[in-house]
């Protein structure tokens, strides 16, 4: 048989049982006068105090009294409630489909007063307890959460009873929230709860559970005791643990529709990846969203966050070495992301649900900057646009890795290569491709270059460094979604005979707003290609006042999606 957590082999009858109420002309049988019995279970205990006989009838409409009549032992806080108020619980267990765990009169009533294991309280006892449901309740030897204990406990054959004057409140925790808040329309939460609510998942728990054999080389189990864990919280922060404290900015439907269709654009896959890449379109643009939308605030970079008016936030998907994404200034300040939302407390932090989205698109690493390293060898190609195998331009440019960790001219990744062509008739002519990873669709684009000076290496090459470079930008990738890559007889001129300044650092804009029909996010094969090419000689000679070497520190693709995007 399968078992969940908390759940004794009995309550697997559940799963089959109708919605029906047990008759109430006959709940005076079930009672008598002569007290506690020694030995009684908890259920038995319960049935023989006739003010919590309202409790026992929510307890055996919704199929309890066979799980408290077992050998799985429990501790009970037993509430004094009214014939409406367990009228009121009934109806809505009946009106809910689950019939299980979920169901919400027995996750936010029912189990809200049960916890596994006969916890004894004494007056010693200043503690809390973990509840079936997961909450977590505050007892002492007089109170249990917001209610008072009433007389003394009673011990049970299966665990010990208690008695409370009141029901305890179901605070629910954010997921729950926003599980609540799934009302439909456009105010309502449907969309953000059935994504989250498709990545759950059911484990065996293999510690737990009860071997029984080996069967065709399988443990098989006698009792399998199953967890269920959504991969999505795990990645982004468990909302729905008890034990977390987080804030979750929370689109609605509406605002859920309308970012969807702005980023959907972003992920249009070539046509060969057939309907993986309209699932890769899907995920992707919910994944840009939802990566902006928790924040544990246990955990924030700095030592100094103030919860009550924070100088910035960071969501869980930020990353200390590229600080420049998923970090939010002044969040409750006007313009913040928090700003005139009202907090919807929950168990473990809060929930603000949002018609008015202010994340940028730039600040999530979806589209952050594509930078490629110049002396990458991994992304660069030195064979010439149309040069055939086996020709003299084929196998002549040279590259040269140069280290630098110069405090003046700052390089990046502390390095630069340089380009050289070993050829010495009148095609002499430098030139390096770079493939460029994770490229969105239709997201426009400034493409940078951005050249070392010789001095960043050896401040004494002075005379390397007056020279002037000239270069030629030229770019491939699929033409659209169906079509091919762009060859390179037909490659695209970004710019031409663009002076470089040698004497510097110098970053070039070869193109400012450039779009590509065909997502290249998470591809390992490179469709998306940019060459760089030095000056174009008649001659051997090099022009006065120039050189041919190109030093190339990184290529950088910029995201600006505030930029018509129509247009290259």
């Amino acid at each position: 048989m399968k078992l969940r957590y908390c759940i004794q082999a009995g309550f697997v009858a559940l799963a089959a049982m109708t919605a029906g109420v047990s008759c109430t002309d006959t709940w005076d049988d079930h009672y008598s006068v002569g007290g506690t019995v020694p030995g009684s279970t908890l259920w038995e205990n319960i049935m023989q105090d006739e003010t919590l006989r309202s409790f026992a009838e929510v307890l055996d409409s919704c199929g309890y009294k066979d799980i408290l009549n077992s050998n799985q032992v429990y501790s009970v806080w037993a509430p004094e409630i009214t014939d409406a108020e367990a009228k009121e619980w009934i109806e809505s267990y009946k009106n809910d489909s689950k019939k299980d765990k979920n169901n919400v009169t027995i996750k936010q009533f029912i189990r809200n007063h049960i916890a596994l294991f006969n916890n004894q309280t004494s007056k010693l006892t200043d503690d809390t307890i973990t509840m079936m449901n997961n909450k977590r309740m505050a007892r002492t030897d007089l109170s249990f959460s917001t209610a008072s204990l009433v007389g003394t406990s009673v011990p049970s054959s299966n665990g010990v009873l208690y008695k409370i004057d009141s029901p305890v409140a179901f605070t629910p925790n954010i997921w729950e929230r926003v599980e609540e808040k799934a009302t439909g329309g456009d105010d309502g939460l449907d969309s953000l709860y059935n994504f989250f609510e498709s990545w759950n998942q059911e484990e065996l728990d293999e510690s737990a559970s009860v071997p029984g054999g080996v069967v065709n080389g399988k443990t098989e189990y006698l009792d399998s005791v199953m967890y269920e864990y959504n991969s999505a919280f795990n990645e982004y922060g468990r909302i729905d643990s008890e034990d977390s404290l987080y804030w979750l900015l929370a689109p609605t439907n509406k605002v859920w529709r309308e970012n969807l269709d702005k980023f959907k654009p972003y992920f249009t896959y070539h046509s060969n990846r057939a309907e993986e890449g309209d699932s890769l379109q899907d995920l992707y643009a919910k994944l840009f969203m939802v990566s902006s939308e928790f924040f544990n605030v246990r955990n924030q970079p700095g030592k100094n966050f103030n919860i009550n008016d924070p100088d910035s936030i960071c969501s869980t998907a930020y990353n200390r070495d590229k600080p420049g994404y998923y970090m939010f200034e002044r969040p409750l300040d006007p313009d913040g992301i928090f700003y005139g939302l009202t907090p919807i407390e929950c168990s473990n932090g809060n929930l603000y649900k949002t018609a008015d989205w202010r994340i940028s698109p730039t600040k999530t690493l979806f589209m952050s900057e594509v930078k490629v390293e110049g002396e990458n060898s991994y992304y660069y190609s030195t064979i010439p646009l149309g040069a055939t195998e086996g020709s003299t331009a084929y196998s002549a440019i040279q590259v040269s890795s140069v280290s630098t960790n110069s405090d003046k001219y700052k390089v990046s990744g502390s390095g630069y290569i340089v380009v050289r062509d070993t050829r010495t008739d009148r095609n002499n002519q430098p030139e390096i491709s770079y493939s460029i990873p994770d490229v969105l669709s239709k997201c426009p684009y400034d493409i940078k270059v951005v050249f070392a000076t010789p001095l960043a290496a050896d401040t004494l090459n002075t005379a390397d460094a007056q020279l002037k470079r000239q270069i030629t930008a030229k770019i491939r990738y699929y033409s659209s979604t169906t079509g091919s890559i762009i060859t390179d007889g037909n490659a695209i001129t970004l710019c031409s005979g663009v002076d470089v300044d040698a004497t510097k650092m110098d970053t070039v804009t070869v193109a400012s707003g450039y779009t590509f029909p065909v997502c290249t996010y998470g591809e390992e094969d490179p469709s998306v290609f940019l060459t760089i090419q030095s000056i174009q000689g008649r001659t051997t000679a090099v022009p006065t006042g120039y050189s041919k070497d190109l030093y190339i520190d990184c290529v950088i693709f910029e995201p600006r999606p505030d930029l018509d995007s129509a247009g290259k």
